[in-house]
């Protein structure tokens, strides 16, 4: 009896910590969601403050332009117009207890260096906590293929 006492203890007390553990990390998804929208607006409003706090100084995104390094971006920061932005379908996937990767498809307009930035993007960033923040260590984009052309008729 007092060892199936214990058993029903040590279930319960499993999966307490299972059910803390999803609501940790629901709340945490939660919050890096958000955060990838604070970095977005952020990035349209050339706040280099926010955007320095959200992202590790040692990050690189990669592009159609190639690779670049966090400090290289803040320098460029006010290159970037966007005029409209939004992001849809986010999704969060856990790697490990410390690391998430947030994806979505981020749909705008804008310009960088002069240059159209493409209207629909399919965008992920990884996350990772450090010291007990949360802050981004690469980000990629990658440009939504055109739609192909209208059927030719017959």
């Amino acid at each position: 009896m007092r060892s199936a006492g214990f058993a029903v203890l040590l279930m319960v007390g499993c999966s307490t910590a299972a059910f803390a553990q999803a609501a940790s990390k629901a709340e945490i998804e939660k919050t890096l969601i958000a955060n990838e929208n604070k970095i977005n607006e952020a990035v349209a409003k050339h706040d280099v403050k926010t955007f320095t706090d959200l992202v590790a100084s040692d990050a690189v995104s990669i592009d159609g332009g190639g690779v670049m390094k966090v400090a290289d971006f803040v320098k460029a920061i006010n290159d970037v117009k966007v005029g409209t932005w939004h992001l849809m379908d986010t999704k969060v996937q856990w790697v490990d207890d410390k690391t998430a990767v947030v994806s979505y498809t981020w749909m705008g307009s804008g310009t960088f260096k002069g240059e159209p930035m493409p209207p629909t993007a399919y965008a992920s960033s990884v996350w990772t906590e450090r010291s007990g923040k949360w802050v981004v260590v690469f980000h990629q984009e990658s440009a939504a293929a055109p739609p192909p052309p209208p059927a030719k008729k017959n």
